[in-house]
Order: structure tokens, then sequence, then C-alpha cells
């Protein structure tokens, strides 16, 4: 089976996790803390904390925002990753969904109705295309997602320095994945609120939440591998999206726009009513292709997004593989050649 995704590790991975068990600190130490002024000087931000994971970013921002201020209903895309759900339960805020347009990008109308009845909008770079809503003035303060995006640009300006706030993610199969991981780019004073809630050992126990979200230094070392080695992988995937092009009828092809604006992070294909039908194809042609999203959240919170719920039946993630052999090539092309 050609995986739907694979992290690849070189030997530059395994000497970076050598040398931090080697040191004798594996717990959050220097190499956390080069990994939060690499990302911070690559996306112009002031401050930066690294913490265990994207989903704990986001729900430590949205805890850091409740500082002074009231923080109750959170917009976020209906076609997105369950773990924007979870991470706004999680800080106690309610989710509302903000439906998507057939690019999959936001709906802006429907969700510029939304905006007045918001204290925070979440702003996702979806599967890697340029949300444009990052780059427009918004009356609520603004978080923007970068984990599917991080190392794409939007009029010349790196993505993740837009928002008022960006979460990063360093998971193993993100463009700066590492093996688990996140980060908060803020200014210092959201920052500083957010590095009292991550050392329950020397918290004020007045604070209503406190956890263990440090970084460990063997996660940030692999992660910092990555993100130093992020325009080579960028420039691999736009490869394999050019390859794919080649492969594809057109109709395909042309089926999602905006592919090429961004990371390069998921190729998607969309048909009316055929992800079902091509999951089963591609599956028993070897093919490890995915839903882009397992399932929307809209109707568990109450709502109908019907772009979200079509996109669900209409859409596909093809792998995409920073290296992938010869052979796997030959096997990947003979299934698509005989799916479509």
């Amino acid at each position: 089976m050609i995986p739907h995704s694979r992290p690849y590790f070189d030997k530059n991975d395994t000497d970076a996790i050598c040398r931090v068990v080697a040191s004798g600190y594996t717990a959050s130490g220097e190499q956390a803390r080069m990994l939060e002024q690499i990302v911070k000087s690559n996306l112009c931000r002031k401050d930066a904390v690294a913490v265990d994971s994207g989903t704990s970013a986001l729900t430590l921002a949205l805890r850091a925002l409740m500082v002074g201020q009231r923080v109750k209903r959170v917009g976020i895309p209906a076609y997105a990753c369950a773990s924007l759900l979870f991470a706004v339960r999680a800080a106690g805020c309610e989710a509302v969904p903000m439906d998507c347009q057939m690019d999959l990008r936001l709906d802006a109308e429907k969700a510029r109705a939304l905006e007045d009845s918001l204290d925070v909008v979440i702003l996702v770079h979806p599967f890697g295309m340029i949300e444009p809503l990052v780059n427009q003035a918004w009356s609520c303060p603004v978080i923007e997602d970068i984990a599917q995006a991080a190392g794409a640009e939007l009029d010349g300006k790196p993505v993740g320095s837009f928002g008022d706030i960006s979460i990063a993610s360093f998971y193993a199969t993100k463009p700066w994945g590492g093996a688990y991981g996140g980060m908060i780019l803020a200014d210092e004073d959201i920052c500083s609120h957010v590095r009292r809630m991550i050392h329950p050992d020397t918290a004020d126990f007045t604070q209503p939440y406190v956890g263990h979200h440090q970084l460990s230094d063997v996660h940030a070392a692999l992660a910092l591998s990555h993100v130093k080695k992020a325009k080579d992988e960028l420039k691999r995937r736009a490869q394999q999206f050019k390859w794919l092009d080649a492969c594809l009828p057109k109709a395909l092809v042309e089926s999602v726009a905006h592919r090429y604006q961004g990371s390069m992070y998921r190729y998607i294909i969309r048909g009316q009513d055929r992800a079902k039908d091509w999951l089963l194809g591609l599956h028993q042609a070897e093919i490890g292709a995915e839903r882009p999203v397992q399932r929307p959240y809209d109707q568990a919170l109450g709502a109908t997004c019907m772009g979200a719920q079509q996109a669900w039946l209409d859409c596909v993630s093809l792998p995409v593989l920073v290296h992938i052999t010869e052979g796997e090539k030959s096997i990947y092309k003979q299934g698509l050649k005989d799916c479509f």
C-alpha cells in the first residue's frame, strides 16, 4: 500500500536525537528554546512558546486570551481537523462552525455574518492552501493556525505572521513535522500568560488552569531538524503535485482551485458524491488515499453547514510523499490509471 503520508528521517534527524540523549538532558531546555527562536524569527513574531502539541497550543492560546477579557464563542472552520473542536472545548469555550465554499476555504460572506457574535475566530489554511481571510481586519482576535501550511507565503509574508496569535504544529506528518509538539506565537503578554500555564511546579495556586505542556528537547531537536529542511521538502511536494497533475484526468486536476497557493500539503480531488467510490477503488489499487476530514462536526454543534457536508461526500486526498521510490511511483501511476 502506498501510504497516505509518511514522515522521512535522515542521518541529520538521528544525529540530532542522539546528541540530546548523549547530553543527559531530555526535558524542555536548550533545544526547545532554539526552536522557539528560529520559528519566531521565521514568522517575524515578538515571542514564542513551544509546547507538547498543536492542540495544546490552541487551547493555551484561548486561555491566555481569557485573561482580562470575555472569550466564550469561538468561530472554527466546519471542514477541518477535529482537534480544533476539542481544543476549543478544552478551553471551556463554545465552538461555532463556519462553512466552506467549493474551493474548501471559508465562505467569506457566511463567516462575516457570524463575526459580531464571536469573541475569537480561528482561521486555518486548509490542507496547505492559503486562507485569504487572515489578511483582512476582524472585529475580534484572530488565531491563525498554520499546522498544515507552515512555510507558505501570502503577499510576500510568511503565513503565521497575520493573526493576533499563530499556532504551529510539529506533528510527524505536518510540513514542520518531527514527532510531537506545537507552538504559540504572539506578543510578550500572551506568551507570558502561556508560560505560567505550562509549569505546574512553579505555578501560582490561584490560576484556573495549569498543566504539564512543555516540549521535550527530544521532540524539539527533531522539529528543529525538519524546520531547517522544510524548503527542500516543499520543493519535493511541488514536484509530486506536478507528477500527479500529469497522471490524472484534467477534470480532476482542476477540481480544486488554488492547489498550488500554499505549502502543497495535501493533493485533493473533488467529484460530486464520489469520495466513497473513489476510496474503495484506490484502496483496491494499493493507494492509501483518505478523506481530507474524517467527519465534519457541524451537526454535533447543532448546525448544518451544507458546504462542509458536501465536501465530505466529494473530496479525497491522494498520497503526497516527500520521498517516494521508483517502484512506488510505478504502482501509484498504474493504480491511478485503473481508477480514473
